[in-house]
């Protein structure tokens, strides 16, 4: 037993929810919270109503190792490999039917019985489809997608049952944004699949649905997963799709961005789109300002929202670029820009490289320590883990998105006052909702 789960661990390594999940076996009894936007069940509380503070999910069991989200849709694995969903169900992004009450969705998690032969260790969607990892490493979608999402083979839009997709290794983490998707596997290579607009397939270089006609963009969706070949050669740690685009983050702390740019999501300089101007190589990719005293920035992992990204740094210190329309990037009253070109720190927060981001539509949230550079009590007793007990989230307040219970936009980081001192081990986003998973106290 302790073999295969030091295997496991070896092949997830870059997984986030894995290594969360780790901890949480490890730790004792979990607690799962939720709040923000609920009209589509994605909270789990029994109602569609919307949450502006954390609401336990009174539905899951206490061994909860891992959250996942969808636009809409939510996912939580137990220890044991279960997979739990609630949510929209509109497209079968569930991957489970209804109860003959419920219509559209689902306010009520249970479990996904057509995987109860798999050990799911971590679960992600989009707004349509939804996509389940396995210990072993296998990949399986269910939902809908008509423009390829689901990864399954041409032509093929729907999956009711989660059907496994084919690759050639064992797959360690992947992401899914709208209408595409991406996977690192075993072997470091990337791959992506679906809609290739604006080049976030990274090897399509279509331009957007302006410039070029959907039928001729049609052509080019991209059914199976593709090698993103020019990545070749980076050793890479973590694979983030944001609404369309993408980012790959190397071993070494280099940042590879592509897809669309409009709202500086890529935190660079845009190229010219195009199947003609197809990139000599990855480099030009590259997230590379000069930054704090002309050092090169260094990436430890990144998220991404719908059109701006958070990043933590080697040093733990956290940085955002992109969309700030409603302060999502949390860099305060002095930035007053809607897109914010370039990573900025974002001050006023303690400094961890443990630190755990996500972001969704309008918001975005941190779970850190409340004192910078330190070792934790949990890494002193040798659980080599740091004890993360502070939650931030900044951005658009409505309909409950920061969890604060403040009805005011946040633009700069604000504590969630009911999860101060909690034991944080996993969160995630939707769109417009937040899940989080906590350590039950003693």
């Amino acid at each position: 037993m302790q073999a295969a789960r030091s295997v496991a661990i070896s092949l997830l390594e870059g997984s986030r929810a894995f290594s969360a999940a780790v901890a949480a076996q490890a730790a004792g009894p979990t607690v799962t919270l939720s709040w923000g936007v609920g009209q589509q069940g994605a909270l789990g509380i029994h109602s569609t109503r919307d949450q502006h503070e954390p609401e336990e999910i009174p539905d899951l069991p206490n061994n909860i190792a891992a959250l996942g989200a969808g636009h809409y849709s939510s996912f939580a694995c137990t220890a044991e490999g279960q997979l739990w969903s609630w949510g929209r169900n509109n497209e079968g992004q569930l991957g489970r039917p209804l109860a003959e009450n419920e219509f559209g969705c689902s306010p009520v998690p249970r479990p996904v019985d057509a995987l109860s032969a798999h050990h799911i260790v971590t679960a992600t969607g989009s707004g349509v489809a939804s996509f389940g990892l396995t210990k072993q490493g296998g990949l399986l979608a269910w939902g809908t997608s008509k423009r390829g999402q689901l990864g399954l083979g041409a032509g093929i839009t729907r999956a009711e049952q989660p059907r496994q997709l084919h690759l050639p290794a064992a797959v360690v983490h992947m992401s899914a944004g709208w209408g595409h998707a991406a996977a690192l596997l075993e072997d470091n290579s990337v791959w992506t699949w679906g809609w290739p607009a604006s080049g976030r397939l990274g090897h399509s270089f279509a331009a957007d649905a302006a410039d070029e006609e959907e039928q001729r963009l049609m052509e080019r969706c991209c059914w199976e997963p593709r090698r993103l070949e020019l990545l070749q050669g980076a050793v890479v740690r973590q694979v983030v799709c944001g609404f369309d685009h993408t980012l790959v983050l190397a071993q070494d702390g280099s940042l590879f961005t592509f897809g669309d740019n409009s709202l500086c999501q890529l935190g660079r300089p845009s190229q010219v789109q195009g199947e003609a101007m197809q990139p000599r190589d990855a480099t030009a990719w590259l997230i590379n300002p000069d930054f704090d005293c002309g050092r090169r920035i260094r990436f430890r992992k990144v998220a991404a929202g719908l059109g701006h990204c958070l990043g933590v740094l080697a040093d733990g210190s956290t940085v955002s670029w992109g969309w700030n329309s409603a302060g999502q990037c949390g860099l305060g009253q002095f930035v007053t820009e809607e897109c914010v070109e370039r990573p900025t720190p974002i001050y006023g927060i303690p400094t961890n490289r443990h630190a755990l981001i996500t972001a969704g539509r309008v918001h975005s949230v941190l779970i850190t320590d409340e004192v910078s550079e330190r070792t934790s009590a949990f890494e002193a007793q040798g659980v080599g883990r740091t004890q993360l007990t502070m939650c931030h989230s900044w951005g658009s307040a409505q309909a409950g998105r920061l969890g604060s219970g403040m009805y005011e936009d946040a633009l700069f980081p604000e504590l969630v006052p009911d999860l101060d001192g909690e034991h944080i081990v996993d969160v995630a986003c939707g769109l417009d909702h937040t899940l989080v998973l906590g350590l039950e106290r003693c």
